[in-house]
Formats: structure tokens, sequence, C-alpha cells
């Protein structure tokens, strides 16, 4: 009977190898055509990729309509094996491969329809195509196209945001956990996290485009003009949202003509301001002999929107210009990147500025120009100090406006990126539907609303020269979790300062650029946190809650050729549920460079460079 019952188990587990070397061999045998086949659509979509990277509109077409032939046939050659996916061992591969496929064919449907959107602007967009074209010379006339015509891109805007729906339903589908962490030293199971987290921001981001080309018009005064008030944010002095407010210019717009009408020192404002409001704890504690609460100080808030909250009806009360359309921040990486395609340009009355390195400040001229100008000690009183941003800002527009068509996408691309690095913030006090756009588009220095870990570190420079000109960073995450779910995080940052001290003696008339740092740190983490410790700060660890997050309060001096560290330990106020991805939304502080960070979650790490708001995953 026992031997019955061996030969019984034998004959099974002998006929379950038999089945799956069958199943092998059917699957290396179909397998080579299907592997063709992927091979043909991978090199169509890379040339395709190409044919955009070089701005060429007919390879990319071409190429397009290449890969759709070769989709067609990878798709029918895949249900020859198809069928096995619901074989125990390899049927998870072959489902994930099948979702792939599904995610394909409206993924290339929504790349053609967008190439189909750009046709009509190829020329403007610096884009090489047979059809498509524009007879149209002048920057005036280009923009006051694209104004007018930007509506009838909304409707094919909405059918792209359907496709890329579905591909990422289909992607969502697939587990990266099945996949080994590397192969070959390549990142896998990464990447397709990563591309999860991408197309589910996509989507978010293609929903929202919608309503900004509605209002795009608007903002650049088409049909109505429309007045902004243009604030200069010094990031070489950094504070909470980008900058030391230094300057301030009045811009109008009208169909797409930027025109600068004044600008001015934001102390000679504040000398109209007067003594009016006491100065804020923070002011008080961390930025000497200073007992009153300035309009150049109102930007204490780490999210823009609550600063200029305050800022703004202060402003109104002693600006010669009372009521703006909205307001525009910029820092000195807008001009810096402007200039580095432009080259050197002229300003009447006050010179010639570039984004060449100087040896008298190991910085941009421009910087170096402006900072001369404003800040070095004189026997004079100087009016108006920062009176050439309105200039400089008039000419680089002349030069932009005037530049070839080969250039306009590199402006395109300027403007985008310094968005996207928080370079260039918006905010509209009395226009509900535009400040949600700028919100939706992640252009408005907004703090959000996370459900999950949270991580954001603003300095703001009380004092410290412009320091911040110099200053590096970098930031070390490790994250903890107990087998009970608890999360302890130990953030470790450091701050260095490479160049060699200036003279800061007002008596001498140096110009004082690299001083001692003086840094009021704030790190915002998820509201309900527990400090554990904070080692390095030169003040007792102090908590307190601000925009929905708990923040943790510190203070540090940096002095030229020195570096420091700031370790915070905190637990978070929630567990993590075991199998979950463990999830986190770093914002990164406007004006500030693009820092590198390593996060560390057990064996698993990811390094990277800070220069967007980043959603990460585990």
């Amino acid at each position: 009977m026992v031997n019955f019952k061996f030969k019984k188990l034998k004959f099974v587990f002998l006929g379950i190898i038999g089945f799956y070397l069958i199943v092998i061999v059917y699957i290396l045998v179909i397998g080579l055509s299907v592997k063709a086949s992927a091979s043909s659509l991978a090199s169509s979509l890379k040339n395709a990729g190409n044919g955009l990277q070089t701005k060429n509109l007919d390879q990319t077409e071409t190429s397009l309509t290449t890969a759709q032939a070769d989709l067609q046939t990878l798709e029918s050659r895949f249900k020859f094996i198809s069928f096995l996916r619901f074989v125990p061992l390899i049927g998870g591969y072959l489902s994930d491969a099948k979702y792939g496929l599904e995610a394909a064919r409206p993924g290339l449907e929504a790349v053609n329809l967008m190439v189909e959107s750009i046709k009509p602007y190829a020329d403007i967009l610096g884009f090489s195509a047979k059809e498509g074209t524009l007879n149209i010379q002048s920057a005036e006339e280009k923009i006051i196209f694209i104004l007018q015509t930007l509506d009838k891109i909304s409707p094919q805007l909405e059918t792209i945001g359907q496709k890329i729906i579905s591909v990422e339903t289909s992607v969502a589908k697939i587990k990266p956990n099945h996949y080994p962490k590397t192969i070959k030293g390549k990142p896998i199971r990464q990447q397709l996290v990563n591309l999860q987290i991408g197309l589910a921001g996509s989507k978010e981001t293609l929903a929202n485009i919608k309503p900004l080309l509605a209002l795009l018009p608007k903002l650049l005064g088409e049909p109505d003009a429309q007045k902004y008030l243009l604030l200069f944010q010094n990031d070489a002095e950094l504070r909470s949202t980008g900058g030391f407010m230094t300057a301030y210019a009045i811009l109008d717009t009208f169909k797409g003509k930027i025109t600068p009408q004044f600008s001015l020192d934001m102390y000679e404002l504040d000398s109209r301001f007067g003594n009016r409001l006491p100065a804020p704890e923070p002011i008080k504690r961390f930025l000497p002999l200073v007992y009153n609460w300035h309009l150049r100080d109102m930007n204490l808030s780490p999210d823009f929107k609550a600063s200029m909250d305050i800022f703004y009806p202060n402003y109104k009360e002693v600006a010669p210009i009372k009521d703006v359309n909205g307001i525009i921040a910029i820092d000195t990486d807008l001009l810096v990147d402007l200039l580095n395609v432009l080259g050197e340009i002229g300003v009447a009355d006050w010179g010639n500025y570039s984004a060449k390195i100087v040896p008298e400040c190991n910085c941009p001229q421009v910087v170096y120009k402006m900072e001369d100008f404003a800040t070095r000690p004189t026997y004079y009183i100087k009016d108006n100090r920062k009176g050439m941003i309105g200039p400089l800002m008039h000419s680089i527009l002349l030069n932009v406006m005037n530049s070839p068509k080969k250039l306009w996408p590199k402006f395109m691309e300027i403007g985008l990126e310094n968005i996207k690095e928080k370079h260039l913030l918006f905010y509209f006090p009395d226009d509900p539907a535009m400040q949600q756009v700028a919100e939706a588009f992640n252009a408005s220095g907004r703090i959000k609303d996370y459900s999950g870990d949270y991580f954001h570190l603003n300095d703001t420079n009380f004092g410290g020269a412009k320091s911040n000109l110099y200053v590096e960073q970098t930031v070390d995450q490790k994250i903890e979790i107990s087998p009970d779910g608890k999360i302890t995080k130990t953030v470790t940052i450091e701050y260095k300062n490479p160049e060699p001290p200036d003279d800061c003696n007002l008596e001498s008339g140096g110009l004082c650029l690299n001083g001692i740092l003086r840094d009021w740190v704030r790190l915002y983490v998820p509201e309900g946190s527990q400090v554990v410790e904070v080692l390095g700060s030169d003040i007792d660890p102090k908590t307190d809650k601000d925009l929905g997050k708990t923040y943790i309060e510190a203070f540090i001096e940096v002095r030229p050729q020195s570096k420091t560290k700031l370790i915070f330990k905190y637990q978070l106020p929630f567990k993590h549920a075991s199998g979950q991805p463990y999830k986190m939304l770093i914002q990164k502080q406007p004006g500030t460079k693009n820092v590198p960070y390593v996060v560390t979650l057990g064996n698993n790490q990811q390094e990277f460079v800070l220069d967007a708001d980043k959603e990460i995953s585990f």
C-alpha cells in the first residue's frame, strides 16, 4: 500500500516536472518571436524619443507609426503565451507583461495626440517639420498667436488625460515585488515603483493643464491689460519663502508684451511704513537690534501665500501703486539662467551684465554687480540702491523678445524649470481661479497637506550677510520601523561654507558677502511628531504647530571655511502597516540650491538631488 502511494506521488511529481518542461520549451520557442517583436518596438520608441530630443517632428511621427505596427505584431504573438499566466510560478510575470501591453496601446495613442497638438506651434517651439510651420516673424505676433489658439488644445488634452488614466490603471496592476532590486547593477524594482508614482502624478498634472491654458492668456494680458507686483527675493540672504525681499517693481502685461514700469528699494517703502508694528517673536530672538516688523521681513512663513497674505495688505498702506492683479516673486537663479542663454547684455546707465563667474566673489557677474551697488558701504547716501533691477529686467525682456526662434524653447524650459525649482512664485490675492491654477501647478510655494511621512527643511538667514551664496548642504534621513510599526527618524543635516571670509568691517568699505551665517532652522514634519533629541543646535529644541504640521526649531552659526551638523531624532505620530509601501513627501524650500539627499529604510536606500518637491516610496 505504501509502495503504491509512493509510486503515485512519484508519477504526479514527474508529471508536474514534465508539464513545466513542456511549458518552458514552449515559452522559449514562442518567446523568441515575442522577443524579436519587443526589441523592434523598443527600437521604434527609442527613435521616436530621439526625434523629440532633437526636435525633429517628422522623425518622431514616422517612428511612432512604426511603433504602432510593432505593437500590433507583439500583441498578436503574445496571445500564444498569454494563456499561461494562470500557471503558478511563471503566471505572475506573464500577467505583468499583459498589463504592460495593455498600457502600451493608450500610451502610444497619447503620445500621437500630443504630437498632433504641438504641430501648429512646431516653428515656435523649435521643432523642424515639413508641415505646420508658421510665417510669423515678430515675437509679439508669435505670443498673440499662442494666446489666441490655446483653447483649441484643451479638447485634445482631455483625451490625452483619459489615455494616461488607462496607462496608469494598467501599470498600477504590475507588482514590483515580483522583481529583484537590481539586475547587473541596474535598479529594476525601484524603477517600476517610480514609474507608478510618476504616472499617478502626470495624471494630476494633465488634469490641471486645461485650466492653466484657459487662464494663461489672462496672465499675459489677453484680452485685457494686467498689472503685477514683482518681488525680488535675494537668495544669497535666504529667507523662508526664497530670499530677503530686497526690491520690488511694477510690471504691465498686454497681449503678451511685458513692460516693467519702475523698480524701488524695499527700504524706501519701509521708510514710509515706519515702526507701526512690533517685531514678532522670531525676529526679536534671532535678528539683532530689530524691534519692529518691517515689510522686508514679512515673509516669515514658509508658505508663500501665508506670507503674502500678511505682506500685501501692509504693502498697500504705503505703496505708490496699491492694487495689482497678482504678485510674482523671483530670485537670482532666474536672472542667471536667462543670461546664460542670452550672453552679456547692456543696461542703459547701469553697465553690462552677464552670467559669467567672476573672481571677485566666485559668483555670477550679475549677482556681484547687484550686490556691489546695493550693499557696499559708501561715505555718501545712495538713492534707490536697488534701482537697477527694473532696467535690468526690461533689458532682459527686450533681448528675449528679439532673440532668434531657436532660443525660444530654451526660454520656455527656463520658465518651467524655475517654477519647478521654486525660483519663480505666483500669488493672486483677488483672483481665486488664478490662485487655484497656480497651486495646482505647484507654482505658489504652498506647504501641502499629505497623509504619509512629510519633510520640509526651512532655513532663514537672520543677519548672516550674503553667505547663502556659498553655504552647501547635504541631508541624510534614516528611517527605523520597530516590529510594532513605530517609526523613528534620524535626520542629519550638514552645512559647509568652503569660501574664505570677506571684509565685513563697515568702516573699511569692503563688500561683505561671506560672513557668519546665522540660521534659524525649522524642520516641518507630520503633525503630532515627538522629538527624541536635537544635537548641534545653539538653542534648546522647541516644537510648535504651523500649517497643519509640527515643526522642530533650531539655530546654528556657520563660519566661512567651516562646517557644522544638525541632528534631529523624532518619532512619527502614526505606525507603519506591515506589507504596505512607505511613502514620504519632501518639499523643497523656495530659493535654495539643489541639495543632495540620502534616505535609508532598512536595506533600501535612495539617493537623489532635491530640485523640486518629491514623493518617494519604499
